[in-house]
């Protein structure tokens, strides 16, 4: 089910099942009011990632002034530095026959997980005050697919407390009265538990107005945000753009508001598409998981697993052309760039080059795409009628003949280690004034919204052997910093005992230890048409 990958039930637990004895038996809506304070939680719809981090979440509960039968809950969260933004939600819950059971209802247009309406919520246990009230609240909501077989769609978890700021042992306390409803697993399904901060609200002072209007949410501000959101794709048309509540926290990050203008209209590409949203909110949430963990670069590339064109190309726009946002530069463990000291073959023909190829063998110490499954790499000539799709790069004017298309495509693993489909496609070249052509070549192209360059050096060509093959080395270059790459291919899966000979050979003569490549694993390698996710 898509909350509950493993280890969760098949269906949404009833009330009986989750609520703690008291709350059964004794829970009482008057002393249910007032002002709590989200102190952590497991919940889709709330932003928690890169590019929209919320904090200061607050939910007022309050007896509904026109019908006795509802509850309201004016939800707020504040998104953005220093005083930041807030978002107010007017959600509303009918009361049930039951006590602590609520039917919540509140607009389903949320990127982070749309088509949401009606759903259970349900107090799970409470923390009576000296006064009779309640300090805190646990609750729980959770929703199945519309097909039962299908299992859990939406499943979701609030830390309530009258105190913004609460002590460890108030938390453990929640935790342990949560585990013994037998609720444990939603806290430690993925992404887990998000901790909300509460301090930057109390620092800014810049919580709303216990009777705030909706802002940016709820009943009526979505339909108003709808119109806004319009409004704002006709003020980048003419010029004169503010920026709207939903982008404010990139907009004070970035270099200008108007760049970040620049890009407004190919996220809304994004978010008119269903398969984008989704992989955008996932991608946002597994930031961050990866940030809770401290994951490395390697581990939270797999956060952009499977590449999605429109969501790669709002990224690049706002982190790489026009580039709005400084790009977070990882820690880098790469071999410095051997470029000038690996001559490269002088006798490459590189009409030989074109046709199909396997990665047979990769650089283990360069970039991890090279020992990935299933390597099949294709060469064509450039033809300037059908230039490569936006954002990748056209040649140089008048240069066109002496360009060739590269396309790799591989499986890759998203964090939940599903293997996907993946491909790069880019323009190889001469490098400028043919520098140490033909040995030297260039290659232009982006991956996940991030432009790269790559100086490519054909090690050695063997393209007309009888056993062909061609060794490869790069040194690349991103907004992200620096790497290196090393490739053999060939035009089978894998290559015989004496082309291993040949090339370990070939690699020892140019500085590499041979140790240090691994061998492609090509067994599901079959030809494939081509497709361009650039």
């Amino acid at each position: 089910a898509a909350e509950c990958p493993e280890g969760c039930p098949r269906r949404c637990p009833t009330q009986a099942e989750v609520q703690s004895d008291f709350v059964r038996s004794n829970f009482d809506i008057a002393k249910f009011w007032g002002t709590f304070y989200e102190i952590a939680f497991h919940d889709s719809t709330q932003p928690s990632a890169w590019p929209i981090k919320a904090a200061c979440q607050r939910s007022v509960k309050s007896q509904h002034p026109g019908d006795p039968k509802n509850y309201k809950d004016l939800f707020s969260l504040n998104e953005g530095p220093g005083k930041g933004l807030n978002a107010v939600c007017d959600l509303e819950f009918n009361l049930t026959d039951k006590p602590g059971v609520f039917k919540g209802h509140w607009s389903g247009h949320s990127i982070f997980n749309p088509n949401l309406t009606d759903i259970s919520n349900t107090v799970v246990d409470v923390g009576p005050a000296a006064n009779g009230t309640y300090n805190w609240t646990l609750e729980f909501q959770c929703k199945e697919y519309d097909d039962p077989s299908k299992g859990i769609r939406f499943a979701a978890l609030n830390f309530y407390h009258k105190k913004p700021v609460i002590d460890q042992w108030e938390l453990d306390l929640m935790m342990d009265r949560l585990r013994a409803r037998g609720l444990g697993w939603i806290a430690e399904t993925t992404p887990g538990l998000t901790m909300v901060d509460q301090q930057k609200c109390i620092d800014q002072d810049s919580y709303p107005a216990l009777d705030a209007k909706p802002y940016l949410c709820g009943q009526k501000a979505v339909q108003e945000q709808k119109q806004k959101h319009k409004q704002s794709l006709i003020q980048v048309e003419t010029g004169n753009f503010t920026c709207p509540g939903f982008l404010k926290p990139i907009c004070d990050i970035a270099s200008s508001v108007q760049c970040v203008a620049s890009c407004v209209p190919l996220l809304s590409e994004c978010i008119k598409d269903t398969a984008c949203v989704a992989n955008l909110k996932d991608m946002g949430l597994c930031m961050a998981e990866m940030k809770r963990k401290n994951a490395s670069a390697d581990e939270t590339q797999a956060c952009l697993v499977p590449d999605d064109k429109k969501r790669s190309n709002f990224v690049y726009c706002l982190m790489d052309d026009p580039g709005c946002v400084k790009v977070p530069v990882p820690h880098s463990t790469y071999p410095a760039c051997q470029d000038e000291q690996i001559a490269g073959d002088s006798s490459f023909n590189l009409p030989n080059v074109f046709g199909d190829w396997l990665k047979v063998k990769g650089w283990k110490k360069g970039e991890i795409v090279e020992c990935l499954p299933c390597q099949q790499v294709k060469f064509w000539r450039y033809d300037p009628a059908t230039p490569l799709p936006w954002p990748s790069p056209k040649p140089p004017a008048h240069t066109e003949d002496t360009y060739t298309v590269i396309s790799s495509s591989w499986q890759e693993a998203d964090s939940k280690g599903k293997l996907w489909p993946m491909n790069q496609t880019s323009l190889w070249g001469p490098r400028p004034g043919r520098q140490g052509f033909p040995a030297k070549e260039y290659s232009l192209g982006t991956m996940f919204g991030i432009g790269y360059k790559e100086k490519y050096t054909v090690v050695h060509d063997g393209s007309a052997d009888s056993e062909p093959f061609l060794v490869l080395y790069a040194c690349g270059v991103t907004k992200q910093g620096e790497y290196v790459s090393g490739l053999v291919l060939a035009k089978t899966p894998t290559i015989s005992a004496a082309l291993q000979d040949k090339v370990a050979n070939i690699l020892t003569a140019n500085g590499f230890d041979a140790a240090d490549w691994c061998d492609v694993d090509n067994s599901c390698a079959e030809p494939s048409e081509v497709s361009l996710i650039i």
